[in-house]
């Protein structure tokens, strides 16, 4: 199995992040049909082919995620997909 482990900071009320979360797992709806689900301050992500969280921390956003097999092939290109996703809700700090 591959993993993904990002990690974006941010200066966000916790309501905002969330609603940025929200418009992510959106995108991750539509783009690879994973079922998303708040379990508190946390978005569980499931799918055929990959389970992972997106957990919003007071100063920062995480993104954890593991592959099967057929998503583990495509693994750079899922990274960037979501790395994508991540940079247009949370622009890194410059």
């Amino acid at each position: 199995m591959s993993r993904i482990h990002l990690r974006r900071a941010h200066d966000l009320t916790p309501k905002a992040a969330r609603e940025r979360v929200e418009r992510m797992a959106a995108a991750l709806g539509q783009k690879f049909g994973a079922d998303c689900s708040w379990q508190g301050d946390v978005l569980a992500i499931e799918h055929a082919n990959v389970s992972g969280t997106v957990t919003i921390e007071r100063n920062e956003v995480v993104v954890e995620a593991t592959l099967g097999f057929l998503l583990a092939l495509f693994r750079d290109r899922v990274d960037e997909e979501l790395v994508r996703i991540l940079d247009a809700e949370f622009p890194e700090k410059t």
